[in-house]
């Protein structure tokens, strides 16, 4: 009975230890997302699937900021329109009004442009055709509505 035994509680300790380190990590982020475009507004969820948004990087090349410059949109109701200069890997930034003339985000949403208290935070940043680009955000607009558990989560289309 003592031999059993011996050979059961190393086994069960590392495994309990096992269990213990694993515990506080993390699943990595998965590859792509269920939406392109998510985000709670006023308790109200808003979700657009990939067929639905289109993607554009326009390099620093092509403007006066000199960097990097995300261009995301739909056309469906509620339209959604999101640009960024803000865009380096674990970037963060808050809504401008001129998001080529400082560094920064600027959001439309039903053609309202949204103004207020917004924080956007690059979680993967793209470079190439096809990469996977996501952007979480957050905020009240200046009228008082919460936009909560916002993510951008789409593929490039294209590269200027």
């Amino acid at each position: 009975m003592l031999k059993p035994l011996k050979t059961f509680i190393p086994v069960a300790l590392a495994l309990l230890t096992m269990s213990i380190m694993c515990n506080g990590q993390k699943d990595p982020e998965p590859e792509t997302c269920d939406y392109a475009v998510q985000y709670k507004r006023n308790g109200q969820w808003v979700r657009k699937t990939e067929a639905q948004v289109t993607a554009e990087i326009w390099p620093a090349s092509s403007n006066n900021i000199g960097r990097k410059v995300y261009d995301i949109w739909s056309d469906q109701n509620p339209d959604f329109y999101f640009h960024s200069s803000a865009s380096a890997q674990d970037e963060m930034s808050g809504l401008v009004t001129d998001w080529l003339q400082t560094t920064g985000s600027h959001l439309i949403i039903d053609g309202q442009v949204i103004t207020g208290q917004f924080t956007f935070k690059v979680l993967q940043e793209a470079s190439g055709q096809g990469d996977l680009v996501k952007i979480s955000f957050s905020g009240t607009t200046a009228a008082g509505d919460q936009i909560q558990e916002g993510l951008i989560c789409t593929r490039i289309d294209e590269i200027h």
